[in-house]
């Protein structure tokens, strides 16, 4: 048997969350051996420009102690946007990995661990942090899908990499965390908006250029052999509500977290 994260165990949580972390905002669809949490800004920002400053650890401890995780045992992800970057990048870490080793952090698209008890730890705004996990093998993949990352088709390498392991494709759960959906994603200029596979997922009106980001990275994971009905999105537009920091909304230094991780046997 292993720590499961069940229904009882979100109530729990909940009750300790005292209306920060919000418990409406929760995923369901995984399975009770995977929690997924994922922060709100009365939590604090997960991340400022120093990224460690003092204040903004004790937001991520704070966090992580009312799910019931410590934060020494999360990895730290990174996005990185230095020239040269394939936004395509997945680490596999371990424990060796989390912050009590490494408290610098991990610099990759996508974290992907079989290991139980290693949380993996995203701060976000308006982009899709979106977990993928494998039940059978219990496999877990932290994903930063924003628009580098999505026009890169990190959603497509993503599950080849859970195929390179052994696992089906129909056998992910996937789960797109609260982020910015088309009628707030406004863009001058884009230079895939002529292209087929973006066809159905980006609208050119006479303001600019408008983009489904949720539902193109859906239609790269049904192309790549997950169940539709296994794909749940967030309907949570984080341009929209106040409770989750937007860079489109002016919140250009705060970050809300998502946070994944295997439950430990239980002995």
């Amino acid at each position: 048997s292993c720590r499961r994260f069940g229904d009882c165990g979100l109530a729990a949580v909940a009750q300790r969350m005292e209306d920060k972390v919000i418990a409406i905002d929760q995923p369901t669809c995984f399975p009770s051996d995977l929690l997924v949490a994922v922060s709100s800004k009365d939590d604090g920002t997960m991340l400022d420009r120093g990224r460690h400053g003092a204040d903004i650890l004790e937001n991520r401890r704070r966090f992580c102690d009312q799910i019931g995780v410590k934060y020494d045992d999360v990895v730290y992800h990174v996005i990185s946007y230095d020239q040269g970057q394939t936004f395509d990048t997945i680490a596999e870490v371990t424990e060796t990995d989390t912050v009590k080793c490494n408290n610098e952090g991990i610099f990759a698209d996508a974290l992907y661990t079989e290991a139980a008890g290693v949380g993996l730890f995203l701060p976000v705004a308006d982009c899709i942090a979106t977990v993928i996990y494998d039940s059978k093998r219990r496999a877990l993949m932290l994903a930063h899908l924003g628009r580098h990352s999505t026009v890169a088709q990190l959603m497509t390498r993503a599950i080849q990499h859970f195929v390179e392991h052994g696992i089906q494709a129909k056998d992910l759960q996937i789960w797109m965390s609260p982020s910015i959906t088309q009628k707030n994603y406004r863009m001058d200029y884009f230079d895939h908006a002529d292209e087929i596979s973006w066809q159905n997922f980006c609208r050119q009106t006479a303001d600019g250029i408008y983009l489904d980001m949720q539902g193109f990275n859906r239609s790269l994971a049904v192309q790549a052999g997950v169940p539709a009905e296994n794909i749940f999105i967030s309907p949570i537009d984080t341009a929209d509500d106040p409770n989750y920091f937007s860079h489109s909304s002016g919140d250009t230094g705060g970050r809300f977290a998502v946070l994944a991780e295997i439950g430990l046997p239980v002995l």
